[in-house]
């Protein structure tokens, strides 16, 4: 049966499916590349890169602060990047552009947060809103970074001249623009199929609990119907032979004899009937209930088309009458899915409970017509002079409903009603021959 472990399976991997590499928090990232920033800048500053940069920088503290500043403002700025990816990007290039100029050694300039800004926009933005600010960074790094390396001594003296430096620039800062935008896209494709899953998961949870409710629901409906069918029907057999009998006791001592003996093996029924259902509800049961065969025991088979006979002999007693024809192949009818054949004989079974109870002493007829491509039971119950007047039942009418639904659930029909004299009532159900339940649910297993 399904249950409420997978449900909560499902929320785990929909927790656990949240990337830890995506903090919530959108100013994570930013720290985390100003402080890339300062162990790139120090590096460079220990290791000689940027020549005798260091010593001017530390004689020159209002040029500390505006590299801080200047870095925290990047910082923040970067922290607006998920509702702001555009405004953010050419902020952080305007600023980057600054540092370039008033820094003594412009590749100082070149931060990972400079970096982090290309990919962000990237995962951000397509189309048009990402290559328009994109051509505008990459003209103004072009235009910085040849002036810069123009400026140092003989640098138009290489190869190609000044040329030749314009070309090397051009190329090196499209490879790396090349790089954070391949990066960014990665990240961006990775993010959307991450969504995409989590999505699907989404959905499969809903869809597993409407199947879920579906089958539960399912399960209801058939419980309801079997307590209905079996244990009404033998408990209605009890109370109205006890009842008789009770009239009978001083009168006619003998037949109050059978109809209290007639009570007490309808009773034991009932009390079996109870047991087996009872054991199925209980934890560990090995019983099964299918909507295809109803319980599935070794010792507790199913009632088939062929014990419609007993059923008819074991309620004779309550009718002034009782008729039953069964025409057809008897081979093609016993052959019959177990499901229908389990129908027919709930059919049968309710119908007779019903005439008991709303028109005792009544007339009945049963019939089991083989027609070629489905099994028809029509069961007739007509008053008698000795019967009362048969009426529309005034309870709670479970029975009809449970007996349309069988026939339903096998894609057969069910009528029932009065006749135009009101003095015959007729239930009759068409059931396909290979009449199988489209989807069946275990239940209780």
């Amino acid at each position: 049966m399904l249950g409420g472990p997978r449900v909560l399976s499902l929320r785990r991997l929909l927790r656990t499916c949240r990337p830890s590499w995506r903090p919530r928090n959108p100013v994570v990232l930013p720290i985390e590349m100003l402080l890339a920033t300062l162990v790139y800048a120090g590096f460079q500053l220990s290791t000689g890169m940027v020549g005798d940069t260091g010593d001017e920088l530390v004689d020159s503290p209002e040029l500390i602060a505006v590299s801080v500043v200047a870095l925290l403002a990047m910082t923040a700025v970067t922290c607006v990047r998920r509702s702001f990816p555009v405004t953010a990007y050419l902020a952080v290039v305007a600023i980057s552009v600054a540092l370039i100029l008033v820094l003594p050694d412009r590749t100082l300039g070149f931060t990972p947060l400079y970096w982090f800004a290309i990919a962000t926009l990237a995962i951000r933005v397509t189309g048009p809103r990402l290559f328009a600010p994109i051509a505008v960074g990459l003209i103004l790094e072009i235009a910085v970074s040849v002036d810069t390396r123009l400026s140092y001594p003989d640098a138009a003296a290489g190869p190609g001249g000044t040329i030749g430096v314009v070309a090397e620039q051009i190329v090196n800062l499209a490879i790396n623009y090349t790089v954070l935008i391949a990066l960014g896209k990665y990240i961006a494709r990775g993010r959307a199929q991450e969504l995409e899953s989590q999505a699907a998961l989404g959905r499969a949870e809903i869809e597993h609990r409407q199947r879920l409710d579906t089958a539960l629901d399912n399960e209801r409906k058939a419980m309801a119907r079997e307590l209905h069918d079996v244990a009404a029907h033998h408990l209605t057999g009890m109370l109205i032979q006890a009842k008789a009998s009770k009239t009978l006791i001083t009168s006619n001592p003998e037949h109050a004899r059978e109809l209290l003996t007639g009570a007490i093996e309808h009773g034991q029924r009932t009390l079996d009937s109870l047991r087996q259902i009872v054991g199925i509800l209980r934890p560990g049961a090995d019983m099964t209930y299918s909507l295809n065969t109803g319980f599935d025991t070794d010792t507790a088979p199913q009632p088939m088309i062929s014990d419609i006979a007993e059923l008819i002999e074991q309620s004779r007693i309550s009718f002034a009458s009782i008729d039953v024809d069964v025409s057809g192949d008897g081979d093609r009818i016993g052959g019959t899915d177990s499901a229908v054949q389990l129908t027919c004989y709930r059919v049968v079974q309710e119908s007779l409970s019903n005439a008991r109870r709303h028109a005792p002493n009544c007339a009945v007829r049963v019939q089991v017509v083989d027609r070629s491509s489905a099994i028809e039971v029509t069961v007739t119950n007509t008053i008698t002079s000795g019967s009362s007047e048969l009426h529309e039942s005034a309870g709670q009418g479970f029975g009809i409903p449970g007996m349309r639904e069988r026939a339903a659930l096998l894609g057969g029909t069910l009528d029932a009603g009065l006749s135009d004299d009101r003095t015959t009532w007729t239930v009759r159900a068409r059931l396909p021959i290979g009449g199988m339940i489209s989807q069946p649910v275990e239940l209780f297993a």
